[in-house]
């Protein structure tokens, strides 16, 4: 697949602060201006990382951080997914419903690290810890896109005498649909993030937070270096994965729209 200029011109610019940090981060630990035991050099990094992967740590910790973020993923996705179609099917449940998860909400994730240790230990803790995270974005963003569905749509469903089941799939489904794939993009940020919280203040059977957070208690700096770079990496890449998705389904959003 070939690239227009456009595309390599928008590639250049994204890599050009990494690229500069870099310089600068090499030159700063080249001439000794920050003590190694805070901000290592690439070249120990690089060698950590060369360690990590000849010990299979690293891929050891990123397989169980993986595994927990898409555990994570799905029941949160799936159970806000649920929570935002029931609140924008029914304004009743609406009602009843939206004050509490609004109170919720407005809780910090790390405030529900003690609560999953007392539910559960170990794996399922954080898991569960993380479909909180996840759950949100789905929430809204699926809730906002059933409350978008045009009223026209809504009375050709009354007039052919659709059930709610009828309705939802012939209706609400395809409607909400790009806004559904939206939620689903932020949840996967947002699970990878609390995958790195919950390895961290629930540490137990491995991960990338475990793994950064047992290097900084034996002050090996390298390693925590690895483990925030490959966070931030392997964030990006599903993020722009998520991206992916969403833009091949774009056209039915451009169909909704143009419907409208």
């Amino acid at each position: 697949m070939k690239l227009n200029r456009t595309e390599i011109t928008r590639a250049a610019e994204g890599l050009a602060l990494p690229f500069t940090i870099c310089i600068v981060w090499y030159v700063v630990t080249a001439r000794h201006l920050v003590m190694p035991d805070f901000l290592p050099s690439p070249g120990d990094v690089l060698a950590a990382f060369r360690e990590l992967l000849g010990n299979g740590a690293f891929a050891y910790n990123l397989r169980i951080s993986v595994l927990r973020v898409l555990k994570g993923f799905l029941i949160g996705s799936g159970a806000g997914y649920l929570l935002g179609v029931i609140l924008g099917m029914s304004k009743l449940l609406e009602k009843m419903i939206t004050p509490l998860f609004n109170a919720v909400r407005q809780v910090p994730l790390p405030a529900w690290a003690p609560l999953m240790v007392l539910v559960s230990h170990g794996e399922l803790s954080q898991v569960l810890f993380i479909s909180i995270g996840a759950s949100y974005p789905v929430v809204l963003n699926t809730f906002e896109g059933v409350r978008s569905v045009r009223a026209e749509y809504l009375e050709v469903a009354h007039v052919y005498r659709f059930d709610r089941i009828k309705t939802f799939l012939r209706i609400f489904l395809p409607a909400s649909f790009p806004s559904v794939l939206t939620g689903l993009r932020l949840s996967m940020s947002v699970s990878w993030m609390a995958v790195v919280a919950a390895e961290i203040f629930m540490s137990s059977g491995g991960g990338m937070g475990e793994m950064m957070w047992s290097g900084r208690e034996l002050s090996r700096m390298d390693i925590v270096f690895v483990c925030i770079i490959t966070i931030a990496l392997v964030g990006f890449s599903m993020t722009w994965l998520m991206r992916k998705l969403e833009k091949t389904f774009s056209f039915w959003r451009i169909t909704m729209k143009q419907s409208r």
